[in-house]
């Protein structure tokens, strides 16, 4: 019962007590009035949420592939710390040229084929997110052998593009973070990443070994070239 129904109901069954003061009674109409305000202003504030809710949703939704943006991604590995949370970084082979010969439009058709394959490939309660480009990510808590061979059967599946069936080629990083800080496994999946493009591998697992940590923001000009070059260089602090 709103407001204004209650008000009438109590004019009804008072209505003789009410009407012997017309002072009494105005200042009833005048209390409706009021509430009525109140009404139309308790209507505004709904449709003002659910269009706050709506923006928040765009917000946190990629245009092109309706996946979740960066922002979400960070937000759930920030969620799971402390827990044990696999993170894998696919980029797309050869997107310069595949926009150059099916346009930018043909391109987001493709990006947007990756996206649904993602999605075949990942359980409830993994997030797949666009992370800007043609880079993506997957999170989930799974194992990163199983999550691997979920990845190779979706995407084993061609896309079609102009007519012709087109293979999807990408190159992915897989990095676990057992109990540790899942937001830095998103850093080592995507190095894990890059290593797999210039290998032409498909896959790479992070290897601490291989793909290194980057040095601190304090080491500059001068750094350790023991990898490179075999001698032991001082660093500069500054």
């Amino acid at each position: 019962m709103t407001a204004i129904q209650f008000l009438a109901a109590f004019l009804l069954f008072n209505g003789h007590d009410l009407l012997a003061g017309g002072f009494v009674l105005f200042n009833v109409v005048v209390l409706a009035d009021v509430v009525a305000i109140y009404d139309l202003r308790a209507v505004r504030l709904r449709e003002r949420l659910a269009q706050l809710r709506v923006d928040l949703d765009v917000a946190h939704t990629d245009s092109v592939t309706g996946l979740a943006v960066r922002r979400l991604a960070e937000r759930r590995l920030f969620e799971a710390a402390g827990s044990d949370v696999t993170v894998a970084v696919i980029d797309v082979d050869g997107m310069h040229d595949i926009n150059a010969t099916h346009t930018h439009a043909g391109g987001d058709a493709y990006l947007l084929s990756l996206a649904e394959r993602l999605c075949c490939a990942a359980e409830p309660g993994d997030l797949v997110a666009r992370l800007g480009g043609d880079e993506f990510a997957l999170i989930t808590q799974r194992d990163p052998v199983a999550l691997e061979q979920s990845l190779a059967s979706a995407l084993a599946i061609p896309t079609t593009m102009d007519g012709v069936a087109r293979p999807v080629r990408v190159s992915i990083g897989i990095c676990r973070a057992p109990g540790g800080d899942p937001h830095t496994a998103l850093g080592r999946a995507d190095r894990a990443m890059y290593t797999a493009k210039r290998s032409g591998s498909g896959t790479e697992h992070y290897d601490p070994v291989r793909d290194g940590e980057p040095l601190p923001a304090y080491v500059r000009p001068a750094v350790r070239r023991r990898t490179t070059n075999g001698d032991d260089e001082s660093v500069d602090r500054r």
